[in-house]
């Protein structure tokens, strides 16, 4: 599979849900069968959902950056990002280089062939 193949895979939600306004979270709430509220966590962004669901949530994206790190080459995911954050327009990859560094590290950062260096990869925050 290829990096954009692998990062487009999105999580099947089983006790975790989404919401923005107190209608989607009694929505949510139904949708996963809880009726209590001590039953739910809340996650990052609006997610909700119950201890096992957030960790299996979270088990998911971990095993996704596995298979990344594992299957895809550095350069693979520089190309994908630097298209996907449209660095040709600013004449700045810092933002592809820092989703590489996230998976691979700066060590295996330095083998990326660069087309707007901007910043040195040893600036870039671990």
């Amino acid at each position: 599979m290829t990096y954009q193949e692998i990062n487009s895979q999105q999580p099947v939600l089983e006790k975790v849900f989404f919401a923005f306004s107190n209608e989607q979270f009694a929505e949510g709430k139904k949708k996963i069968g809880v009726t209590d509220n001590k039953d739910l966590l809340k996650g990052f962004g609006g997610c909700f959902g119950t201890k096992q669901g957030l960790k299996d949530m979270a088990d998911f994206y971990e095993d996704r950056a596995a298979r990344i790190k594992n299957e895809c080459s550095p350069q693979d995911v520089y190309e994908y990002e630097f298209g996907n954050h449209e660095c040709s327009y600013t004449c700045d990859d810092s933002e592809a280089m820092e989703i590489v560094i996230d998976y691979f590290g700066k060590d295996r950062a330095k083998e990326v062939q660069r087309k707007y260096g901007y910043r040195s990869i040893d600036s870039f925050q671990d």
